[in-house]
């Protein structure tokens, strides 16, 4: 790890906490410029207000105001103002996070990861007194993730799930009809297609390409298998531990067997970026990826007709799609909650769903929106959503792990990843993740006999 000697501390810092630092400061200078960040200063009072979200890049802000936001400054009065949040996710949590211990009464709403809720959630108002008829039809898995203790922190602003893309050119060649309905179904489906490329001489097709590094993505790839095959959530919503079950182990053995198999060794090392230029180099048959890849991947110029997306395959269980995406929540130190509470039920709520869907291929968070014809027309992908049930939907365990969620995370992809590479069997990976995640917090137990 890098080291900078710190002049005014005498210290030794690492690399990381002195970039960490420089973003703390960029974003309160940021906020300064956008009109003051007062630290528990007195305000002189004034009809004209103002609010500030954290986490809108000015692109995203001027297509906003365009998507309705213009709408509520008209009818309320009320300005708003944005500030962008720097730098990779995890410094962008700790950036807010200082923010919120220093009780700064700006911003008013931050943008928030789904999986930031429950590591947040003491800092941020509690908005069940406000919600609306449109917040009581959210997805009811999101609406849980942002319900920590019994308190409304954050609302569902944008939706990002895990689909199967699939190259509909092959499956035409091979006689397919239709994308595959289970997991085994795929398997069967990639290696026969993966062999007819070959044998026509592309040496290095694939069948089925994931995310496997041992990150986050993996956290949520597994879990897809995992509850697809009925294995449950890794914690469970009263901290008992499920994760060493004989469903998940089914699964890793499935997902295990696809390494080196239909998935090339390699695939131990993808994120997000290589699984999807794996696919779009023409070299792979499936991919597992977010609905968010839909207009990357089927606008690309070697993808264009050639490419289709579909629900992800079912274990022995059900279908399990994991979640991703971006909450609002209001600061419990915003000077004005009332009036950001009323700004958020409006970005989160059926018009501004629906135009962000229409506009910019959003995924709305509202399931009555899966029914609206022209959403179905602009967001092809929520046509493919509209048949799954609700309780498909999967959620990381964040809200239930809060401050912890990282250390299960961590524990959870690293020990997938481990039985992936075939560098621990099964049964003991998961024999580990449950003696690590029994010390990870003092809230999370074992099952009880």
């Amino acid at each position: 790890m890098e080291l900078r000697f710190s002049v005014r501390s005498g210290t030794c810092e690492s690399a990381p906490a002195v970039r960490l630092r420089a973003l703390f400061r960029g974003f309160l200078a940021a906020i300064l410029i956008q009109g003051g960040c007062q630290l528990r200063a007195a305000q002189p009072p004034s009809d004209h207000i103002e609010l500030t979200v954290a986490g809108i890049g000015s692109e995203a802000a001027t297509r906003l105001s365009r998507e309705g936001l213009d709408q509520f400054s008209r009818r309320t009065g009320i300005q708003v103002n944005f500030v962008p949040v720097w730098g990779t996710s995890t410094e962008q949590l700790a950036v807010t996070r200082r923010m919120l211990e220093s009780h700064s009464l700006s911003p008013d709403i931050y943008v928030v990861d789904a999986i930031w809720t429950g590591t947040l959630a003491r800092y941020f108002l509690d908005l069940k007194r406000y919600l609306d008829k449109d917040a009581h039809t959210q997805l009811p898995e999101l609406l849980n993730n942002d319900t920590v203790d019994g308190h409304v922190v954050a609302l569902p602003f944008y939706l990002n799930v895990g689909m199967l893309y699939y190259r509909s050119d092959l499956l035409n060649k091979y006689g397919y009809s239709h994308p595959p309905n289970t997991w085994d179904e795929m398997e069967r489906m990639a290696a026969r297609i993966q062999r007819g490329e070959r044998a026509a001489g592309d040496r290095n097709f694939w069948g089925f390409v994931f995310q496997g590094a041992s990150y986050e993505g993996l956290t949520c790839n597994a879990l897809e298998w995992q509850m697809s095959f009925g294995g449950g959530h890794i914690i469970e919503p009263d901290g008992t531990i499920t994760v060493n079950n004989g469903h998940t182990a089914e699964a890793l053995r499935t997902a295990a067997a696809w390494v080196g198999s239909i998935s090339p060794s390699s695939v131990l090392a993808y994120s997000e970026a290589d699984s999807l230029n794996a696919f779009r180099s023409g070299h792979a048959a499936f991919l597992r990826y977010w609905s968010s890849g839909y207009h990357p991947i089927a606008n690309f110029p070697s993808m264009r007709g050639r490419c289709g997306v579909a629900l992800l395959p079912s274990g022995s269980g059900r279908r399990a799609l994991a979640m991703g995406g971006f909450q609002l929540a209001v600061s419990s130190y915003s000077r004005h909650p009332r009036e950001a509470a009323e700004l958020v039920l409006y970005l989160t709520g059926s018009h501004v769903q629906k135009s962000r869907a229409v506009i910019e291929g959003y995924l709305p968070t509202l399931p009555p929106l899966y029914d609206d014809p022209e959403v179905l027309k602009a967001v092809p992908e929520a046509r493919t959503l509209r048949s799954v049930g609700l309780d498909s939907w999967v959620s990381r365990p964040s809200t239930v792990t809060g401050i912890a969620y990282a250390d299960v995370s961590r524990i959870y992809y690293e020990g997938v990843h481990a039985v992936l590479s075939r560098e621990r069997p099964v049964s003991e990976a998961l024999a580990s993740m449950e003696l690590q995640m029994v010390g990870a917090s003092p809230r999370f137990h074992l099952p009880r006999k």
